[in-house]
């Protein structure tokens, strides 16, 4: 079969992803996402020993692709993908054949036939209580070099709501003990933000350093690295391995399953929002770019605003009386 090597042409597009002003994950994310697009071609018969004819993949394909995307169901949860998924394999798709019409591999661009579903607009509640989030903390055993690490990850995590990927990118220098800052280098879209973290997390973090990062250390027998969260084999700790970690401590926290990672976001940006935190303060925590972006977070907390109100305000434990107007009709 005729046509581009396939490791040829995304070692090109890697390249040209860097040159976008993303961050520094985001290229292996970009090439992860085409992973579906591979398996679909190759039952089209239309990858071959590495080799892909892209002028064969025109706008009907793609029709039939965004099919395939939309019917696919995991074999491990017998589940279709969710639409924030199906968004995230479609739009990298996308990406991925704007760049090779740019570097014209391709004459036109058959993704442009796309329509991407609508996401929800509002964010799940998922939201812990101060003892289920007490008891997601102490989980971790904290008398292993694994399990304490985790347990400082997880209180950054809940004092300045990073991002995965940034909190991941962290150096030991980004901790500035002496100002209690994080500073995130590796933001989204390359952006730099300085973000507070607690004391808590600070006195967690500093042991870590002290007596916890160096025995991970000595593992790595590569050259030296400053990256601050190491797996146990003293390599950078990866988003899949920490997600795999987050799974089990929600388990065995016995809390609500769909509390992850990003979560602690939400957590983070409620709660200071209940405390009369101003919203643009949360988003320059956040490192949203759009106001509006931040302001989806009223959503949860004008719902739990309401509950707590119907809940807790004495006039509302009364009975509801009937209320007529018996005056004058004269003003």
């Amino acid at each position: 079969m005729e046509g581009c090597k396939v490791a040829v042409v995304l070692d090109d597009y890697r390249e040209w992803l860097r040159g976008q002003g993303l961050s520094k994950n985001s290229p292996a994310d970009h090439i992860q996402k085409l992973t579906h697009l591979w398996k679909f071609l190759t039952r089209r018969g239309l990858l071959n020993e590495g080799r892909v004819n892209w002028p064969d993949i025109d706008r009907d394909l793609i029709a039939e692709y965004q099919a395939y995307i939309f019917d696919y169901t995991s074999r491990q949860t017998g589940k279709k993908l969710a639409c924030n998924s199906q968004i995230n394999y479609l739009s990298y798709v996308q990406s991925f054949f704007r760049f090779l019409k740019r570097t014209k591999r391709i004459a036109f661009n058959p993704t442009d036939i796309i329509k991407l579903p609508r996401a929800p607009q509002l964010l799940p509640a998922v939201l812990l209580k101060p003892g289920e989030m007490r008891r997601l903390l102490a989980v971790p055993t904290v008398q292993t070099v694994i399990g304490f690490r985790d347990r400082t990850i997880m209180e950054v995590l809940w004092t300045s709501a990073p991002r995965l990927s940034e909190l991941l990118a962290l150096t030991v220098e980004d901790l500035n003990f002496e100002e209690g800052l994080l500073t995130i280098r590796e933001g989204k879209g390359q952006t730099e933000r300085v973000l507070p973290i607690g004391e808590g997390a600070l006195a967690w973090a500093r042991e870590y350093l002290r007596a916890v990062r160096p025995l991970l250390q000595r593992q790595r027998r590569s050259a030296h690295s400053n990256t601050l969260f190491l797996n146990r084999s003293g390599q950078p700790l990866s988003k899949g391995g920490w997600d795999a970690k987050m799974t089990v401590y929600t388990a065995r926290a016995r809390i609500n399953p769909l509390f992850t990672t990003h979560s602690f976001r939400h957590q983070l940006a409620s709660d200071m929002l209940q405390n009369g935190a101003d919203l643009r303060h949360i988003q320059q925590m956040l490192g949203h770019g759009d106001l509006t972006t931040t302001q989806r977070y009223l959503h949860v907390v004008k719902g739990e605003l309401l509950k707590v109100h119907a809940q807790t305000h004495p006039k509302e434990r009364l009975p509801v009386q009937p209320v007529t107007y018996r005056g004058s009709h004269d003003d």
